[in-house]
């Protein structure tokens, strides 16, 4: 979040506040009580954050201290000091929020493990999980964020960040609460699309800070769409090339080896899984592999002809040798993201439309699968840890039970399916439907969620959840839509209404047994200090729902601007008394007013 306020903001009467915390002092209390520990007190650092790892941690690591220490800056003014501690060296003797991973927590303070259950609870935690457990010794109170690995670090100490740090600019203080927390959702995807309108012109360093708001946000893998961007040898006319009058990659910045690997490097290193991406014969890149040669193309009304038939030996062939290229070259990816070419249209060429089965089968959705599955064979003769992602759920296959037949005996755990087309059941067995998980447990469903309403986000996560769904996916595609005004490079996720979507797709994704009045308490904590009326975080949510509704209009409806007038009183109302989070939050609110003002042109009456 941006650490400017609004002007009307800046000047905040804290006085009383500051003599009361100045007297509360240090609580003493055991571990497990919720106390209030100063972190600052009269414009000096109280705490300091210690990470254990040594003198160069992993940027995970620093991103963890940042996340504390840029927020206590933002809001106090106080830079807490920072101290790596390696192997062999004691933890200072002071207060102090300490990073680890267990693994290092051992070899430096092997007695915290035993201190608390908590800490010992780590070792059988997912990696993305963390314990957040206040702990003193000899006195010394010091909050531990640990986690099995570095991305689980940071998941906590954003943790820390975003719901325990609190209080006047004079006195910041830290909730001292034991927090264990594992996402209970192991997908939690980015589709990027990267070939639609202006996104071919993101850079490696523009993609680094979206991987960073991913990070931020609680996601763990990207789907990230490298075909039309690879420099490809053997099929050159793939490469920075236009599908109609949209799909694009002519000016792509990410068009070499080094860009790509850049990017593949900089998610690894945020604790994100990346897969390579493209189609299954269609859009820019692997729609071009056969130049059109007569008979590699689908035969069917429309605009099918413009993707390939997966039946033909030739197109089979270009697309098996495509996705092993682009691996061969760029083998540190976690995996393949292959999006089927159905959105096109089926193939009813004689061998595609042969019938399977009494049910409706036919050999097309069957060629789709093997041809797959050579794929993948051939990625891992050399690189065997590759993962797939494959997309279904299309009306092409609604009455195809062979089709999804073959899905339910892709069991190896290497493979997961993204469900594209808002479909929860699939033909099983007679045609009769199933539930998707009855197929595959690594069923994940995708929307286009930053264009839809926050209710229909905790709905559905809440709905995967139950039955059985690996978990979510969330379009990010800002050539296409936003859900905003903005069209910047890089699109800005550190303001509405992206903030506050990535925020609930945290906490949706990670607890998805959340109804939306438990989702509003959660925006209203993370947003908000606890000085502030509850109304804020009800005009938050509003602006962003307000943004999304608006974003493709020109002039403002009258019931618009009086909203905005009804919350930009509330803002006036709430900054004399506002901490420095509250503050920071009503800066958001107060720019994302003059935002829709500035787009939206007012009518004349």
């Amino acid at each position: 979040m941006s650490g400017r306020t609004h002007a009307s903001v800046r000047t905040i009467p804290l006085a009383a506040v500051c003599v009361f915390l100045a007297a509360a002092g240090h609580p003493s209390a055991g571990a497990a009580e919720a106390v209030k520990w100063l972190l600052t007190e009269d414009g000096k650092p109280v705490f300091s954050i210690v990470t254990i790892g040594g003198a160069e941690p992993a940027l995970l690591m620093q991103r963890a201290g940042d996340a504390i220490g840029q927020t206590v800056q933002r809001w106090a003014g106080v830079e807490l000091p920072r101290v790596a501690v390696g192997e062999g060296a004691d933890l200072p003797a002071r207060s102090a929020i300490v990073l680890g991973t267990l693994d290092r927590l051992r070899r430096v303070a092997p007695e915290v493990e035993t201190a608390d259950p908590a800490v010992m609870g780590v070792a059988f935690m997912d990696e993305h999980a963390f314990a957040v457990v206040p702990i003193r010794f000899a006195g010394v109170p010091r909050l531990f964020v640990v986690a099995r690995t570095a991305s689980g670090v940071f998941n906590g100490a954003t943790y820390v960040r975003d719901f325990l740090i609190d209080g006047p600019r004079c006195g910041l203080y830290l909730q001292a609460e034991t927090v264990l927390r594992s996402p209970q959702m192991s997908g939690r995807a980015a589709y990027t699309l990267t070939i639609w309108g202006h996104e071919a012109r993101y850079t490696a360093a523009d993609w680094e800070r979206i991987f960073d708001s991913f990070a931020r946000d609680g996601f763990d893998r990207i789907y990230f769409w490298v075909s039309g961007h690879f420099p490809s040898r053997k099929y050159p006319q793939t490469y920075k090339c236009r599908d109609g009058e949209w799909d694009t990659t002519e000016d792509s910045r990410i068009g070499t080896v080094p860009d790509l690997r850049r990017i593949i490097r900089y998610a690894h290193a945020m604790g994100l899984k990346i897969y390579h991406g493209g189609a299954l014969g269609g859009w820019c890149g692997t729609g071009m592999l056969t130049n059109n040669a007569p008979g590699t193309m689908k035969t069917g009304t429309g605009i099918a002809a413009r993707s390939l038939c997966p039946s033909h030996p030739a197109s089979r062939k270009a697309l098996v040798e495509s996705y092993k290229e682009i691996f061969d070259a760029l083998p540190e990816a976690d995996g393949v993201f292959i999006e089927s070419a159905d959105e096109w249209g089926e193939c009813v060429c004689s061998e595609c439309a042969r019938p399977l089965d009494e049910f409706g089968s036919r050999q097309f959705g069957r060629a789709q699968l093997t041809l797959v599955q050579e794929i993948m064979r051939e990625i891992w003769r050399d690189h065997p840890h590759a993962r797939l992602c494959y997309t279904i759920g299309y009306a092409e296959h609604g009455k195809d039970p062979a089709y999804y037949e073959i899905v339910r005996q892709m069991s190896d755990p290497r493979i997961e399916w993204m469900e594209a087309r808002d479909s929860w059941e699939f033909p099983g067995p007679r045609g009769t439907s199933l539930p998707a998980s009855c197929f595959s447990r690594r069923v994940m469903r995708w929307r286009q969620y930053y264009g839809l309403p926050l209710a229909d986000l905790v709905a559905d996560a809440d709905r995967a959840g139950r039955s059985g769904f690996y978990g979510l996916i969330t379009a990010f595609e800002p050539g296409a839509g936003t859900g905003s005004y903005y069209t910047d490079i890089p699109y800005p996720t550190d303001i509405l209404p992206y903030v506050l979507t990535g925020f609930v797709w945290r906490e949706a994704t990670w607890e998805p047994a959340l109804n939306v009045d438990d989702m509003r308490k959660r925006v209203q904590r993370r947003f908000f200090g606890a000085e502030a009326s509850r109304e804020l975080a009800a005009d938050l949510w509003m602006l962003r729902e307000l943004i999304r509704e608006q974003s493709g209009r020109k002039e403002m409806a009258p019931q618009v601007e009086q909203t905005l007038s009804q919350i930009e009183l509330r803002i006036r109302q709430a900054a004399p008394n506002a901490g420095p989070k509250t503050a920071e939050s009503l800066a958001l609110m107060t720019r994302a007013i003059d935002d829709t003002r500035k787009h939206l042109h007012t009518p004349r009456r």
